[in-house]
């Protein structure tokens, strides 16, 4: 099949077979601006708003590239979609599931671009925990693999796609981590320090002096700490796979558009990452050195 079959298969099948147009902005009696809006040529839905330097980078683009990548690399593009109406489009290429105490795990390597000027095109890491469902995000800022939408867009992200296998890499890392996570004991600090940096209280505190809100997301992120110490032991694994359910299944929103925004771009994806961050600190340095540098 050729590349430019398989480019439109990944478009019918993800439902991102649509462009955008930049258009002129003017005020109500027609004065001109130095705005252009964003606009979906199928359904001429209003995406964003950004400035004359702005140049959109069609799906077609996008995929076309990461056909040409995945092809490369022998990994297929399994998942995308559009958030927010099309402000946001993804695609996922699936790379071999790892496993991790006794859980399997789905792991992606995540191409993002957006269409309402708010993020560069960008590459990332997904996975999932399939016993539990909790899916986890992150953006591989570190890898400086972010492209503006200019004029040179095009040639930037042709240097960011040669270097996919960085990309893969850094999700073994990922993996690999998760494995010192599941090897690492739980203790009363780690719990305390997790919850202080992703809701800023401590379990301490007087019970007066925090607000039913809050109370209420401790109470949540209690209970999904004893399910997941239920599942994985009593481990740093089950305190990140708290982190992750949390968001996931309490704080995400039902909808689904909603809640792939918030989990992946949104306020679920912040908490997630600080979560992780926070849990990283408490792990061994030396051990998870020998984890990586064995495996590599």
């Amino acid at each position: 099949m050729s590349t430019f079959e398989k480019t439109f298969n990944v478009l019918q099948d993800t439902g991102l077979n649509w462009s955008v147009e930049k258009k002129p902005l003017v005020s109500e009696d027609g004065l001109p601006t130095e705005s252009y809006g964003i606009f979906r040529n199928d359904n001429n839905a209003w995406l964003g708003t950004a400035g004359e330097r702005y140049t959109p980078y069609q799906n077609s683009q996008l995929v076309e590239r990461m056909v040409e990548l995945t092809d490369t690399a022998g990994i297929p593009i399994t998942k995308g979609g559009s958030l927010q109406g099309g402000k946001k489009i993804y695609l996922q290429a699936e790379l071999d599931q790892e496993r991790v105490g006794n859980s399997n795990i789905k792991r992606f390597i995540t191409a993002m671009n957006s269409h309402d000027g708010s993020t560069s095109i960008a590459f990332g890491v997904a996975n999932k925990v399939i016993v539990c469902s909790n899916g986890f995000y992150r953006t591989l800022k570190e890898m400086k693999s972010k492209h503006r939408h200019t004029r040179n867009a095009e040639s930037s992200i042709d240097v960011s796609i040669s270097q996919l296998q960085n990309a893969i890499r850094e999700e073994f890392n990922l993996i690999q981590t998760y494995k010192a996570f599941d090897a690492t004991q739980i203790t009363d600090e780690a719990v305390d320090r997790t919850i202080r940096a992703m809701f800023s209280v401590s379990l301490d505190a007087p019970s007066d002096s925090i607000s039913t809100r809050k109370s209420n997301q401790l109470k949540s992120f209690s209970d999904s700490l004893v399910t997941e110490i239920n599942t994985h032991g009593k481990t740093l694994w089950s305190l990140f796979n708290a982190v992750t359910r949390y968001t996931n299944h309490v704080a995400a929103p039902s909808d689904e558009d909603a809640k792939n925004t918030y989990l992946m771009v949104g306020g679920g994806y912040k908490l997630s990452n600080t979560g992780y961050n926070e849990i990283l600190k408490m792990v061994d340095d030396n051990a998870l050195e020998e984890l990586l540098s064995v495996n590599s």
